[in-house]
């Protein structure tokens, strides 16, 4: 302390103490770099508000630019597709240990959608796909008619993160509600406001918009929380938002500079007084407009004047490296690779996409296990088994209805090179059988059900295939034929 602070401490001990926190706050706020003030600082939006806080005000704009840039460039499509194409798929899957619920399972999942038309893998994907564009989606989990031709009373319904009633911010009906979540103690979920409609819908009137409140065990919230208390989602581009738009505009812009570039013509005028009205006015084209624009080899004349002028607008060849460093960059924040967003492979080899994807793979786990399979498909698969029991399609039992998730395969870079990898940790105990049929998309039960049923009908026809391991190992020696297996035959057995 310095001799101003002891001093002052003998009088006011607690202001000495107030003034001693606050200085020595302020040299560690001059200790780090990033947290001075001045000119280099000016930039940074630093901000006290929470998660929700900082999302509320900003979340509408976000969607709508989102959905422009998914609608009108080719950047957000291609992200969504790649993105939506690797954490969905076909579908993911799932396996039940007990084949009464898997066959009922399988029989659902064709007719789960209530608008009929697709089956419960299209759910997943317009879900992942309207959370990756519009920040949060939800599945709707509707009760349904025994008899209305579905094998359990249970369908769903997919709805934007629109519906979800952002301006019930407060207490509502004695809930405590927040950005149109209603939280309980410790911010459980208890249900949610929703609108009977999409908002956007033109057609709708005032009083149809007001929300109704669903409780959260008919609602599954599909979203990614970034930080510790959010309760809606940012769409995935928005890190990225006004970079897509500059590129968009700025090849927008070089596309017309690019055009005016081959446009190499003459204009010719004359100093001939005019002859007629029509003489002394400017070109026009053949529907009577004025010629404004450029086109290659163009010959333009203006009657009043007599000069004849070359044009050739010149170029510049630094657009390349500023394109292909913004790509980069508008890649890596939306969680893919360069060359998934652009396709290009040319400085590409094996070792890059290898590299690359390992990352890429590791961030569509986060979205599929941490995102997709509890907030989507446990909570689905919970309420089907629910349902499937009071239906009486299932008997209630106290040992849980055991399944897995089955997720997309991931399709190797170099096949050969990358199963010899998967076949040695399968070997050396670093990943199970299951877990290695599991990467390729299928569930291992089905994969050694169909296995031996087809070599018990290969046996039974005599087919003798060379991928028969029983036959042959991996370099092509013969097995050694089991006993039981050797064919019988007539002829005598020699004497010993």
């Amino acid at each position: 302390m310095s001799r101003f602070l002891t001093a002052l401490a003998y009088i006011a001990p607690q202001a000495a103490m107030r003034r001693s926190h606050a200085l020595a706050a302020l040299g560690a706020q001059r200790s780090y770099d990033g947290a001075k003030v001045g000119r280099r600082g000016a930039s940074f939006n630093a901000t006290r508000a929470s998660a929700n806080g900082a999302l509320g005000p900003a979340l509408s704009e976000l969607r709508e630019r989102s959905s422009d840039l998914v609608r009108n460039t080719w950047i957000g499509a291609r992200t969504l597709d790649v993105l939506s194409a690797h954490g969905i798929g076909t579908g993911i899957n799932v396996a039940w240990q007990d084949s009464r619920v898997q066959d009922l399972w399988d029989e659902w999942v064709l007719s789960a959608d209530i608008e009929g038309e697709r089956d419960f893998a299209g759910v997943q994907l317009v879900a992942f796909r309207s959370m990756l564009e519009r920040g949060d989606a939800g599945v709707r989990m509707i009760p349904r008619k025994i008899d209305a031709g579905r094998a359990v009373p249970l369908a769903l319904q997919c709805v934007e993160g629109d519906l979800i009633a952002t301006e019930r911010d407060g207490v509502f009906d004695n809930r405590k509600s927040r950005l149109g979540v209603v939280l309980g103690d410790w911010n459980e979920r208890e249900g949610y406001w929703l609108h009977a409609e999409h908002p956007g819908e033109n057609w709708l009137r005032a009083p149809s918009l007001v929300p109704n409140f669903v409780p959260r065990a008919d609602f599954c919230h599909l979203y990614r929380p970034l930080r510790a208390g959010q309760v809606r989602g940012v769409p995935v581009l928005a890190p990225t938002l006004l970079s897509i738009r500059d590129y968009a505009d700025t090849m927008d812009a070089m596309v017309v500079k690019t055009r005016m570039e081959a446009c190499y013509g003459l204009i010719v005028s004359s100093t001939e007084g005019a002859r007629n009205l029509g003489d002394g006015q400017g070109r026009v084209d053949d529907s009577g407009r004025q010629i404004e624009g450029m086109s290659p080899g163009m010959i333009f004349r203006a009657k009043l004047g007599e000069s004849v002028t070359a044009f050739s607008p010149s170029g510049s060849g630094q657009f390349e490296p500023v394109a292909l460093s913004a790509l980069m960059g508008i890649a890596s924040g939306g969680m893919i690779t360069y060359d998934q967003l652009t396709g290009d492979l040319r400085r590409a080899n094996y070792s890059s996409l290898r590299a690359g994807k390992i990352e890429f793979r590791r961030l569509i786990e986060q979205l599929q296990w941490l995102t997709l399979v509890p907030q989507l498909m446990h909570r689905v698969t919970t309420r089907f088994i629910e349902t499937a029991i009071l239906a009486g399609k299932l008997r209630p039992r106290v040992k849980p209805y055991r399944r897995s998730y089955v997720m997309p395969a991931i399709e190797p870079i170099d096949p050969l090179k990358d199963l010899k990898a998967d076949i040695l940790a399968v070997r050396a105990g670093r990943m199970s059988p299951q877990e290695f049929i599991g990467a390729w998309g299928r569930d291992w039960r089905k994969v050694s059900e169909e296995t031996r049923e087809f070599w018990k009908q290969a046996d039974k026809d005599g087919l003798i295939l060379d991928i028969d391991p029983r036959r042959l190992d991996q370099s092509g020696t013969a097995q050694p034929v089991p006993a039981d297996d050797v064919p019988p035959t007539d002829e005598p057995v020699p004497a010993p």
